[in-house]
This record gives structure tokens, C-alpha cells and sequence, in this order.
């Protein structure tokens, strides 16, 4: 939605999509993107178990391409969004 909203013209930035799980190819150009021009990647995902599993994908790694790790994870990936806890009770 942000990008068919052109939120980029009006905040500079990169939208990123990997429309559910990350694949190996969004999680490389990620890792690029973070070291060649050294912004800071904010990740919004859902805030449930699907969506913290994504975002730990982007930071850590999955167990399939453990070996690899280095070259897909983003350990410095923050959450935007909102938490469990902002939610009143």
C-alpha cells in the first residue's frame, strides 16, 4: 500500500517487498542496500507469529541457508510498527 501511495515522493526511501516470506534474493539486495549506502532498514511486519518470523528471517537467517548466513541476515533490521504492548487492554 505505501508504495501504490507514492509515500517515496513524499519521504525519501526504498520500499521493499518480499510479499510473505523473504527469498534469498530480496534478503541479498537487502544486505546490499545496507552496506553500500549505510541507511538504516526498518522492517514492518504484522504483529503476530508470521510476521516476527519474517523479521527474524531478515535478521538472523532461516535454518536452510544457516551456512550463508552471513551474506542474507540484516542484524541491525528495526521493527516499525505496532507492538502487542502499545495496545490497551
Amino acid at each position: 500500500r505505501l508504495a501504490e501511495d507514492r509515500f517515496y515522493n513524499r519521504y525519501p526511501c526504498i520500499i521493499l517487498t518480499a510479499k510473505g516470506q523473504p527469498d534469498v534474493a530480496t534478503r541479498l539486495f537487502l544486505k546490499r542496500l545496507k552496506t553500500a549506502l549505510n541507511i538504516p532498514i526498518l522492517g514492518l511486519v504484522d504483529s503476530d507469529p508470521y510476521g516476527m518470523k519474517i523479521l527474524s528471517v531478515y535478521m538472523s537467517g532461516s535454518k536452510n541457508m544457516s551456512y550463508d548466513s552471513a551474506n542474507l541476515t540484516t542484524p541491525d533490521i528495526k521493527w516499525l510498527g505496532v507492538r502487542p504492548s502499545d495496545l490497551d487492554k
